[in-house]
């Protein structure tokens, strides 16, 4: 019995830390949406990552915003991916993310549990002092740049950082 409340409590534990940090928006560019169908493919792709919640397309503008659910382990890979499968090219993508601050003052990453992606973090405007976000949990609202196909880039450029509540 003892051994059974273990599990359920390192399972909870796991859980919890596991909903701390994820994707809570994407808003991406697509080059090369010009019809309809297009638009559809996206969006039933975008649908298809396990914890999208609602994807919107503008095929004027190319631009998709991905909504996604707390507790997600989406990555910025799937995201390229379901662009490149359908034949298009992704731009530089805003998003909203939690995660960890790690690294040091002078070269901060965030760390998206459950997934494997790790930024360096980059200000987008006026440098900030983070360091006291060092080993805490953040909200950051930045952009992640464009990289090549397959591959996801390996800054963040933030416009805003905000120690989670």
């Amino acid at each position: 019995m003892k051994a059974i409340k273990m599990i359920a409590v390192l399972l909870f534990a796991v859980s919890a830390a596991a909903g701390r940090a994820e994707y809570r928006q994407v808003n991406m560019t697509v080059f090369g949406m010009d019809c309809a169908p297009c638009a559809h493919a996206i969006h039933v792709s975008m649908m298809g990552i396990q914890g999208v919640t609602a994807v919107t397309v503008d095929l004027n503008t190319g631009l998709v915003d991905i909504t996604l659910a707390p507790g997600n382990g989406a990555d910025m890979r799937q995201f390229n991916k379901a662009v490149e499968e359908n034949g298009f090219t992704h731009r530089d993508a805003k998003v909203v993310v939690r995660g960890t601050i790690s690294g040091t003052a002078a070269a901060p990453y965030l760390e998206i549990s459950g997934t494997k992606d790790r930024y360096a973090l980059s200000p987008l405007g006026a440098s900030a002092d983070i360091s006291g976000l060092l080993g805490k949990t953040v909200t950051v609202e930045g952009t992640v740049p464009q990289s090549g196909r397959g591959k996801v880039s390996g800054t963040l450029r933030y416009t805003a950082i905000k120690e989670a509540q």
